[in-house]
């Protein structure tokens, strides 16, 4: 008789898979057993996400065997047993409902709440006018789940929240219940620690172990080892679509080499990141102008009872780059799109955008023209056709996609980024060809082709592997230096800050608080 440790839970055997016309993870053979928690490493470009999707049937099988030892859940067929949330990718579904939302009901009176958007029939996504018996058995199934989903995740003090007024750890604890109330025996989390905070990722850690000792098993998928939960048992590497490594993680980590995805450089300390004539014009552009290229006086941001924003006087001004810091649910992302026009409670502040009033009649593609973005949500709005070069060419018109033929100067431009970045392979491979870590520096490249005088930067490193958030932190940091561009830098993770950015606003509940510091060695030394 078998015993539990030696039980297959799934099975590759000399496995091939289709991904468009070529083949990928070719000839794999691999074992997960039901006692071994997985998690999937590698850098970006690799191919995690696409072993994942393998491993959830939706790539073509072309040879050899992909089995599921598991019994599915009831009235599933296995595939439809395993569920799968990928936090960059599934933001796009509470994004939208967000953003329209946040316009379409300044009085938030009528805006979707937590409770709403966890219910049966939003979940399991119910016809209303279905007039079948068939959803009677599955509600007390579904209901048991839900509470169970809501407690593990602590979202019973959130479920009368409006969705708008959320952070995105907040909503990322929301995606994660939406998913674990359907029926499973396997979860894949691709990314499942990007955009949360010191507190919360500890926090998700200790929930991934609880999860870990219930019968559903969990796959996870990141770029960062130094994340993962220590109830992960075994590791598979991957690179270039191959699976290179699998077996203890005590074995695999021990080996670093197989880990080390393709090295990325950018010359000495990233100076070969600016050209000199672009460097020196703007340099001179800011020294010229010292007023404020962004002024907040006692900004307030409210949804009903409950303050995002408690009175916010801050000011930033040609070469004196900020961080932007706080955890989950400060109202950084708030703060962000009050800057960017993007949100209706703007032009109720006194916000001014280079000397400029929100409200003043000035368009808001006036004020974006003159702005770099990267955020985790960006990337979700380009078709599936656009290709790299025209997304970093539309970031000449901040437009999402390319509606107009662009000069030779805006092509050369987007070229030089793509160089910089190590993209110009993919200039014109479609965006969602790449890896999401990959999409993310191809955003970076649009917001800084237009060379900005106010780069915003929300989160940009999330995906990122090492070598990766090197080349791009490298990257900003000698921007900044040059005096290329002033920078508003917000992240979870300071020693991801470019040692050049100096000035700090700490955003937490009901407060905020303005820092300088003049030490050697980053933000990321001090606590």
């Amino acid at each position: 008789m078998i015993s539990e440790s030696e039980r297959p839970f799934v099975s590759l055997r000399e496995a091939s898979f289709r991904l468009g016309d070529r083949i990928v993870f070719d000839r794999t053979s691999w074992t997960w057993h039901c006692q071994q928690q997985w998690a999937i490493i590698g850098a970006n470009g690799s191919g995690k996400s696409l072993l994942g999707d393998a491993l959830r049937g939706r790539l073509p099988l072309v040879y050899g065997q992909l089995r599921y030892h598991f019994k599915p859940a009831s009235g599933l067929t296995p595939e439809e047993s395993i569920g799968h949330v990928s936090f960059e990718d599934r933001k796009s579904e509470l994004h939208q409902t967000v953003v329209q939302s946040r316009w379409n009901s300044i009085e938030e009176e009528s805006a979707l709440r937590v409770r709403d958007f966890l219910s049966y029939d939003r979940v399991m996504d119910v016809n209303p006018f279905e007039v079948t018996r068939r959803h009677d058995q599955a509600r007390p199934q579904f209901a048991r789940r839900q509470r169970q989903a809501i407690a593990l995740l602590d979202l019973a003090p959130l479920l009368d929240h409006r969705l708008i007024s959320l952070s995105n750890g907040e909503r990322q604890r929301v995606q994660l219940a939406r998913a674990l109330s359907h029926p499973m025996r396997l979860l894949v989390l691709d990314e499942p620690f990007v955009g949360l905070d010191t507190t919360r990722r500890e926090h998700f850690r200790a929930l991934l172990e609880r999860l870990m000792d219930t019968p559903l098993r969990v796959l996870l998928l990141t770029t960062r080892i130094e994340d993962l939960p220590r109830a992960v048992t075994h590791l598979v590497c991957v690179d270039r679509c191959q699976l290179v490594a699998a077996g203890q993680r005590s074995e695999i980590l021990g080996s670093q080499s197989e880990l080390q995805g393709p090295r990325i450089r950018i010359g000495s300390a990233g100076s070969s990141i600016i050209r000199p004539a672009a460097s020196r014009r703007l340099a001179r552009s800011a020294d010229a102008a010292r007023k404020p290229l962004l002024q907040l006086r006692g900004v307030t941001v409210r949804y009903g009872d409950s303050t995002i924003l408690p009175d916010i006087n801050w000011s930033v001004r040609p070469g004196e780059s900020w961080a932007l810091l706080g955890p989950n649910g400060a109202g950084k992302t708030t703060l962000l799109s009050l800057i960017q026009g993007d949100h209706p409670q703007a032009y109720m502040n006194d916000v001014t955008v280079f000397g400029r009033p929100r409200g003043s009649g000035d368009s808001i593609w006036e004020v974006k023209g003159r702005i770099g973005w990267v955020s985790p949500e960006l990337h979700l709005h380009f078709n599936n056709s656009a290709t790299c070069l025209d997304v970093v060419v539309s970031g000449f018109h901040d437009t999402i996609g390319l509606f107009q033929l662009p000069t030779r100067r805006q092509r050369t431009a987007a070229r030089y980024w793509l160089t910089r970045f190590q993209l110009s392979e993919f200039a014109q491979s479609p965006l969602f060809a790449l890896s999401t870590g990959l999409q993310r520096m191809a955003l970076l490249a649009r917001a800084l082709v237009k060379n900005p005088p106010l780069l915003i930067l929300d989160e940009p490193c999330q995906g990122l592997d090492p070598e990766h958030r090197s080349t791009f932190i490298a990257a900003v940091d000698a921007l900044i230096r040059a005096g290329a561009t002033t920078a508003i830098y917000v992240t979870h993770r300071e020693d991801e800050i470019p040692p050049s950015i100096k000035r700090v606003l700490r955003l937490s509940a009901g407060r905020s608080r303005l820092q300088a510091r003049s030490l050697s060695g980053g933000l990321g030394s001090r606590r």
